[in-house]
């Protein structure tokens, strides 16, 4: 009997180490693809990106949020 609940206890317990694993995964790749990049709306300097917002160093425009594909 002692083994039965033992089993049972290692059991849930196992399985409840997996399942926080596996949400911790899932976020970490959530914050992985919802990176932001920023640009200027003239692209007076191109495809050129920056990590945050701010103005453009050529023309001083307020820089746009641009839409950046998924990483995997």
């Amino acid at each position: 009997m002692k083994t039965k609940i033992l089993i049972a206890v290692l059991s849930i317990g196992l399985f409840t180490m997996s399942t926080v694993k596996a949400q911790e995964k899932a976020k970490m790749k959530v914050e992985k693809t919802e990176k932001a990049a920023f640009a200027c709306p003239m692209k007076c300097e191109g495809e050129k990106t920056y990590d945050k917002t701010g103005s453009c160093p050529k023309c001083k425009m307020d820089l746009k949020k641009k839409e950046m594909k998924k990483e995997k």
